[in-house]
């Protein structure tokens, strides 16, 4: 018979004619064939076993119950082509006999024993999976986070969750596509994090395809409603997205680069709401658009997404040409706040005197004292407006280092930086400008002092009040409202008086709108201030205690 001829050619010492009479055996395809091929599966010769495994498995389901007894009675290490042969052949019968080998030395048998068990595919595999996903071996956590993923079993998202924090990039990308297809929307938040931030690009690529499997049933028909002629579809489906949260965002960046401005508008508008960091790049590339609508939008998104990357892509739109978009991009970086520091120092070097501008107004914002040396060198700066804005900036974050060089800078040569200058000074309150600015009342120019009597009020050296009092006759309305703010600031209670008077109606006080409300108003908050406990209301020849409490009343006529 032809199977006896062929298995005592199985007994040849030349391999060559061991493997041909394996080829033979397979043609016949019988389970007698089957059953002389499991005498091989021994054989020494690592070339004439795999032959022997892969006729095996081409005989399908003839070869189960001989490889299987076989398997039964086998002592020792075993191969992991057997074991691939297994999971070939996948009859459920074989799960006890795979689950021997959990244990087995040789990682890359463990490895073959999860990917059979994948195959065997059903429930009885999955206990044997679990145990695989929690092995020493990353090759073993990959294969069986693939198994329990192309079984789709619910009770390892739990499991495989964790190992989207392994050490192994492989693991966690692997586990990142099992969980996509188990499409469990617990997932979704752990995916998203992948997909933004973690260092492996294999792992942010394959969360991000998770993330899109998971929404696809649901989240495919929204984007085709964006597109929609109808507002009322387009308004419906962006809230159906938001909804839909973090499992859209894969889904929505594909469309950021859709033909329609209006679409690519209304794409930034949802991610920014879902402000997903894995976003970021996407939007940061939207900046590029040449539609300034669709710029503006992805600037406006950016600004909601607090990420350190958000603010690297907003500095970039700082030298975008349309002001609006500027606009936008800075106060988005002053909302991040701390996450926009170190992009915005870097800026203050550049060579683009209004991307500089634009930092320093954004710096000073943020009040960030670490910047305070790079700002010191922009009041040497060429450009009046590099100066103006280094100058307020300092102001605002309020050094009082910085005094001695914001007072050398009174003397520059233009009013804008001198005015601006005095300000700075005012919200430092520090004494040693007092003097300075006091010198600063003969300035030619209005603004400057202006700027000067705000500011000696703000100091509140009492050396300054005989100045501003005097300003309250000045030819200049802008002079006489700055000083009288400057009494306020410096809670001058004894000028109320004074101050009642030049805010009586026309023609008690020929005094202009603007000098009479503001007086008026300096009443009432000296007014409040002098109700203070602990606050003593001096007064002067000029008023008594009576016309104080007369000036405040609510029910005065002004």
């Amino acid at each position: 018979m032809p199977v006896r001829r062929q298995v005592a050619r199985l007994r040849d010492p030349d391999p060559q004619a061991r493997t041909k009479a394996i080829e033979d055996l397979r043609r016949l395809g019988s389970a007698e064939a089957a059953g002389a091929l499991v005498l091989v599966l021994d054989d020494p010769e690592p070339e004439v076993r795999e032959h022997a495994i892969e006729a095996l498995a081409g005989l399908g389901k003839v070869a189960v119950g001989p490889v299987l007894q076989y398997l039964r009675s086998w002592q020792g290490p075993v191969d992991r082509l057997l074991i691939r042969l297994v999971g070939q052949l996948a009859v459920p019968e074989a799960i006890g006999i795979l689950n021997q080998y959990l244990a087995e030395r040789d990682p890359e048998v463990r490895a073959e024993v999860a990917r059979a068990l994948g195959r065997v595919g059903t429930p009885d595999a999955v206990p044997g999976l679990l145990e695989l996903l929690r092995d020493l071996s990353g090759q073993v956590r990959t294969a069986a986070a693939r198994a329990l993923g192309e079984l789709r079993e619910p009770s390892a998202v739990n499991p495989l969750l964790d190992e989207l924090r392994d050490d192994d990039p492989a693991v966690r990308a692997v586990a990142s596509w099992a969980l996509g297809r188990i499409g469990s929307r617990q997932a979704v938040e752990a995916l998203s994090r992948i997909a933004a931030e973690d260092m492996s690009p294999e792992a942010r690529r394959s969360a991000e395809e998770a993330l899109l499997s998971i929404g696809a049933h649901t989240i495919e028909p929204l984007l085709r409603l964006l597109d929609s002629d109808d507002l009322s579809d387009r308004i419906r489906a962006m809230t159906s997205l938001l909804a839909e949260g973090r499992a859209a965002v894969p889904a929505l960046k594909k469309l950021l680069g859709h033909s329609s401005p209006t679409v690519r508008c209304a794409v930034a508008d949802v991610l920014g709401v879902i402000g997903d960091p894995g976003a970021i790049d996407s939007l940061g590339r939207c900046l590029e658009d040449r539609e300034a609508s669709v710029r503006l939008t992805a600037a406006n998104a950016l600004s909601r997404i607090r990420h350190v990357r958000s603010a690297e892509c907003l500095v970039h739109a700082l030298e975008d040409p349309d002001p609006k978009v500027v606009g936008i991009a800075a106060d988005g970086l002053e909302r991040l706040g701390e996450q926009a520091l170190d992009p915005l120092v870097r800026l203050l070097a550049s060579e683009r005197t209004e991307v500089r501008i634009r930092a320093t107004d954004v710096l000073g914002r943020l009040r960030y004292r670490g910047a305070c040396e790079k700002l010191l060198q922009g009041l040497t700066h060429p450009t009046a407006w590099v100066r103006i804005v280094s100058a307020q900036a300092l102001g605002e974050i309020g050094e009082s280092r910085v005094v001695p060089a914001l007072l050398a800078l009174l003397a520059d040569r233009d009013a804008v930086v001198r005015a601006i200058v005095a300000e700075a000074l005012g919200k430092l309150r520090d004494h040693r400008a007092t003097m300075p600015l006091l010198a600063l009342l003969s300035d030619p120019s209005d603004l400057v002092r202006t700027n000067a009597l705000r500011s000696l009020g703000r100091i509140g050296n009492p050396a300054a009040l005989p100045f501003l009092l005097e300003a309250l006759d000045s030819d200049l309305i802008e002079a006489q409202v700055a000083a009288i703010e400057g009494l306020v600031a410096m809670r001058a209670v004894e000028t109320v008086s004074r101050l009642r008077k030049l805010g009586r109606p026309w023609p008690l006080s020929r005094k202009p709108h603007a000098v009479r409300r503001a007086a008026r108003w300096a009443v009432r908050r000296l007014g409040a201030i002098a109700a203070e406990p602990g606050t003593e209301l001096q007064t002067s020849s000029e008023e008594s205690e009576a016309d104080f409490q007369q000036g405040h009343r609510p029910s005065d006529s002004w």
